[in-house]
């Protein structure tokens, strides 16, 4: 109960390249975050990890407002490439730790059609 006090709500579409970050708690933030170079390779949408979890936590930085008392973010991590036939245990693990890596204190993966600003949200509050 006391986490979600602290708890910004963020919601994360994953391509080749490319992070688009929305906020989702309070007023939304639109953050988009193509890497200057490639994170991912022609077999995995995160081939190259610790260069996807520094642009996420770049992007997450950007659309996450400083306060005096730091929120950490939950974080709905949404592949929206490369899916064909559904994501495999290491693909998922991937996404996973990328998003712990950027500072989330919990992440939830969406596998599906792209979601809107309060549908993202629900889904994050119903986790």
């Amino acid at each position: 109960m006391l986490r979600k006090l602290f708890e910004e709500k963020v919601y994360v579409k994953v391509s080749r390249d490319r992070f688009e970050i929305m906020k989702v708690s309070g007023k939304p933030v639109v953050e988009i975050v193509c890497s200057p170079e490639p994170f991912s390779t022609s077999r995995l949408l995160i081939g190259e990890f610790v260069r996807a979890e520094h642009e996420l936590l770049n992007g997450i930085k950007k659309v996450l407002p400083k306060k005096l008392i730091k929120r950490s973010p939950a974080v709905l991590m949404h592949p929206i490439e490369m899916t064909e036939g559904g994501l495999s245990e290491v693909e998922v693990k991937v996404l996973r730790e990328v998003a712990f890596g950027a500072g989330a204190h919990r992440v939830e993966l969406w596998e599906g059609e792209e979601l809107s600003h309060q549908q993202a949200l629900e889904k994050l509050e119903n986790a």
